[in-house]
């Protein structure tokens, strides 16, 4: 089988209108800056440079911040070429961040931006950014890039970023490469296409716990409950993404499959990319050049929104599209 792009004009979406979104209340202290509206109310930490929390008519869709990660659980093939030993700094650049300052600006009454700067010791100081554009109409555009500094730095094994979710929004569903597990350099067997499962379906349980249930070319990713209430993340054009019933610890920390417990919330990672899985041998070969994450400057953007059914289909509600704001 093979897929191909059909050559058919495609009306070009309207951006929604600034002007007609509510206008935002912005609350900063010397702990957080929170943004809201009657609907929403996001919250950023001042200490974190994190969205900390994200409310929508009253319900946290949130278990845990929004940080920034480098790393994965080692697979197989990653202990077999000493992945773990040569990359492991990178391990500790996220947890081990030192923020420097977290400003907010009102860009106009219906938009504000709130721009975290912060540094990674782990990675020779590297400089590292998130910018989070929050809109009257509940949307949160995200905005990361780093900036590795120094000399002797190694790949990146992941750039990207994970949060927890309530374990209520177990229900999944996305557009993008699919239906199993896929990796930048193990794709071409995914078609693109619509797919739906809960977060329990939709990982591999490897005989040893490692990185597990990656989608490659994500254009929108649904988190919900049974009531179709949720989380709607959308690449800015598209994200590497997966969704485990474990935190990343649970992964690293466990021996066997039945080390593993699924706990009180979901862990999501929505990601850049994450290096190729490799696997020419188990026992020394390397993630091919070309499937690796040099370091070097990357940026990347997605944005969250809060989503119930009475909105819509969610491919529909995914591909509203929000006006540029400089």
């Amino acid at each position: 089988w093979d897929q191909f792009q059909v050559p058919f004009d495609v009306p070009a979406s309207t951006p929604i209108d600034a002007a007609k979104m509510v206008p935002l209340e912005l609350d900063e202290s010397d702990e957080a800056i929170t943004v809201s509206t009657k609907a929403i109310e996001v919250r950023v930490g001042k200490a974190s440079g994190a969205i900390e929390s994200f409310k929508f008519l009253g319900r946290e869709l949130m278990a845990g911040p929004l940080v920034p990660n480098f790393w994965r659980p080692p697979i197989d093939n990653d202990n077999g070429n000493g992945m773990p030993r040569r990359l492991g700094a990178w391990r500790q650049a996220g947890p081990n961040r030192k923020v420097v300052s977290v400003k907010a600006e009102q860009a106009r009454p219906q938009v504000v931006r709130i721009t975290a700067e912060a540094t990674l010791p782990a990675v020779n100081n590297s400089k590292y950014t998130n910018t989070y554009t929050i809109y009257g109409s509940g949307d949160v555009v995200v905005q990361s890039s780093i900036e590795p500094a120094g000399e002797g730095l190694g790949n990146m094994p992941r750039f990207g970023m994970q949060m927890a979710i309530s374990r209520q929004f177990r229900l999944m569903s996305w557009f993008g490469r699919g239906p199993h597990e896929t990796y930048w350099d193990r794709k071409t067997s995914g078609a693109v296409g619509l797919y739906s499962g809960s977060v329990f379906e939709e990982v591999h349980m490897y005989v040893r716990p490692q990185e597990t249930g990656n989608k490659t070319d994500v254009r929108w990713l649904a988190l919900t409950n049974g009531l179709g209430v949720g989380l709607l993340a959308v690449g800015m054009p598209t994200l590497s993404a997966s969704a485990w019933p474990w935190t990343m610890q649970d992964l690293e920390n466990a021996k066997h499959t039945n080390d593993l417990s699924p706990g009180k919330t979901i862990t999501v990672n929505l990601d850049y990319k994450q290096m190729g899985v490799g696997g020419d041998d188990s026992w020394g070969a390397r993630t091919h050049p070309e499937y690796t994450l040099p370091p070097k400057p990357y940026s990347y953007r997605f944005l969250i929104r809060p989503y119930t059914l009475k909105m819509g289909k969610v491919q529909a509600v995914a591909g509203r599209i929000l006006p540029d704001v400089e």
